[in-house]
């Protein structure tokens, strides 16, 4: 069954938020299952409004080149530490803790139609539940990331642009729809993952 990805509207930016990045060299965090936390490495530390995102990349990305289209749905990308406030996409509260972020899309349906101009997003699942690096495909990142938040959506990030974002890596922008992003980087792929702005009903 086609599980209800984000049933959404329109795009709301928040106006309270002052997005700024810089690099770090903290190791994983111990809540990360020592397979997964082998293959990151420290990617950038994300002031956002009253939150804190430590963010860790993979070193490869399994399918990954100059974009996503050979990455499948459910492929480990990396983990992030949310320490503070702090709001998924959808308006969701993600507890502080540590996450795992996985690649996916959004379902080609007309419940998805004109929600956003990318279908990328990273998807947050909880560490101490989402321990094998291995790729989980759609179904699988959607159940493990439904728990995030307790709801029958999956947390996610926008990834807006995926590939070709505006900048230097750790640079902020502000896309189209007044979200606040950062440019980063795995290999040749360099993206834009938006950390501060909703999609509302």
């Amino acid at each position: 069954m086609v599980l209800v990805f984000l049933c959404l509207l329109a795009f709301v930016p928040d106006a309270h938020a002052q997005v700024k990045a810089a690099s770090f060299t903290d190791k994983p965090p111990a809540e990360l299952a020592a397979a997964i936390a082998t293959r990151t490495t420290p990617a950038a530390k994300v002031a956002t409004g009253d939150a804190t995102l430590d963010i860790w990349l993979v070193q490869t990305l399994e399918g990954g080149g100059v974009n996503w289209s050979g990455v499948e749905s459910g492929t480990l990308v990396g983990a992030m530490r949310v320490t503070g406030t702090f709001k998924e996409i959808r308006g969701k509260v993600v507890k502080p803790g540590v996450y795992t972020l996985r690649y996916g899309q959004q379902p080609q349906n007309g419940d998805h139609l004109g929600i956003s101009p990318f279908r990328e997003y990273v998807l947050l699942s909880p560490a101490a539940i989402d321990m094998d690096p291995k790729v989980l495909g759609f179904d699988g990142v959607v159940a493990l990331s439904k728990e995030v938040i307790g709801t029958a959506h999956p947390a996610s990030l926008s990834l807006d642009p995926p590939d070709g974002a505006p900048g230097a890596v750790l640079s902020a922008y502000k896309n189209e729809s007044g979200h606040d992003g950062i440019v980063l980087q795995i290999g040749s792929l360099k993206f834009g993952l938006i950390v501060s702005g909703l999609i509302v009903h």
